[in-house]
């Protein structure tokens, strides 16, 4: 079987699906730390994947709709807040999250609202379990062939194309540093905005979206964190 299909087939609640989007993140209400994200539209990823924004359910979602860090909901501490309104609008899944804001503003989601905020992380992550999907492995492609026609692609896009989800049960909303802007953390880095606490931080989450598994169930969970902020600071050093 397709490693693909096979990981399709065994998504579940506890272990769904994500998809990466770079945003632009607005700030609706900085005093009660809201935040609205576009959390997916119809572009095809860079898995070559495409989600039909009509296909979006909120069974399980409705009842609790957490924001979580990286996918992380192993500890209530990875809860940063929790999506207080969702809905498809304009070609675009958009939800809005409120941070769980703390009034010495010390926690990890003081921090990241702080990031989103002043648009050093530029990227959130939908937890999916997919119900209905049609990929170019099937023995009976027709479906596929619908969702392209429907979807209007040219051959090109067509023949890249792996995989339509067609129905979808959201999970989770998460935080996510894949799609951030380097130049703005060079800038929040020189200006001496950007800490070396929050630095740590940033790398940790970075090094957790790399990683099979968490860095402290690693063999080299002491070598994990000192190489990604080495990455990261020299990333930053070449946009100063």
């Amino acid at each position: 079987m397709n490693p693909l299909l096979a990981t399709l087939r065994s998504a579940t609640a506890a272990a769904p699906l994500r998809r990466e989007m770079p945003v632009k993140p607005k700030v609706l209400d900085a005093a009660k730390g809201i935040i609205r994200f576009t959390a997916s539209d119809e572009t095809m990823d860079y898995s070559n994947e495409i989600v039909r924004l009509a296909g979006w359910r909120f069974t399980n979602f409705s009842k609790n709709a957490p924001f979580v860090d990286s996918h992380d909901y192993s500890e209530i501490s990875k809860a940063l807040g929790q999506v207080v309104a969702y809905g498809v609008t304009g070609g675009e899944l958009v939800e809005d999250v409120q941070f769980a804001l703390t009034p010495n503003g010390q926690t990890l989601a003081d921090w990241a609202f702080a990031m989103y905020r002043d648009e050093f992380l530029r990227a959130c992550s939908v937890g999916f379990v997919p119900t209905r999907y049609a990929t170019k492995w099937d023995s009976d492609r027709n479906a596929l062939i619908e969702q392209i026609a429907e979807l209007k692609l040219d051959p090109a896009a067509a023949a890249r194309l792996n995989v339509v989800y067609i129905e979808q049960e959201q999970i989770e909303l998460s935080a996510c540093v894949l799609g951030c802007n380097p130049n703005a953390l060079a800038k929040a880095y020189k200006a001496g905005t950007l800490s070396e606490e929050s630095l740590d931080k940033f790398a940790t989450m970075y090094a957790s979206t790399k990683n099979t598994k968490p860095a402290a169930d690693s063999a080299d969970a002491g070598s994990v964190l000192p190489r990604t902020k080495l990455a990261l600071l020299a990333a930053i050093q070449a946009r100063l």
